[in-house]
């Protein structure tokens, strides 16, 4: 890991919890961080596209299983909703906790990935501009992505 790795984390769970005020589901539950991933995938999607961002995920997603084998069961689908496959299995097989434990370290995982391969600071502005879309502010964002 980085030696980011705690701001990673920080970022992540703001990913996870992120929709949890609007009542998606309970702060921490596997089905908040599998909707993590959906909206990230989507997000990151408009700056490297629906193929490099996949890679990455798929990347990450292989990391993440050498330190967890609860992943084994869980699969990324390029272009799908939802894009994380194999969460309810897993949730049923591990548990809600643990299914949620173990996708929030993926998505650290792949936090730490992207800041391995285009610097720490570039991947959050990418990550925290996808908060900006979900904010409602889409002018600001263009804007952003007018910018990049």
């Amino acid at each position: 890991m980085s030696p980011d790795f705690p701001a990673a984390l920080q970022l992540a769970r703001r990913l996870i919890d992120r929709d949890s005020a609007e009542g998606a589901a309970s702060p921490g539950s596997a089905q908040l961080a599998a909707a993590a991933f959906d909206r990230l995938y989507l997000d990151l999607a408009i700056w490297v596209g629906f193929d490099g961002c996949h890679a990455l995920f798929v990347r990450a997603l292989a990391e993440a299983r050498g330190e967890d084998p609860l992943l084994q069961t869980i699969a990324v689908r390029a272009r799908s909703s939802p894009y994380l496959g194999g969460v309810a299995e897993t949730i049923e097989q591990h548990g809600d906790r643990e299914t949620a434990e173990a996708l929030e370290s993926m998505l650290v995982i792949l936090i730490d990935l992207m800041g391995r391969l285009i610097g720490d600071e570039m991947a959050r502005n990418l990550i925290e501009r996808g908060f900006e879309v979900s904010a409602g502010d889409g002018e600001k964002a263009a804007t952003r992505r007018g910018e990049a």
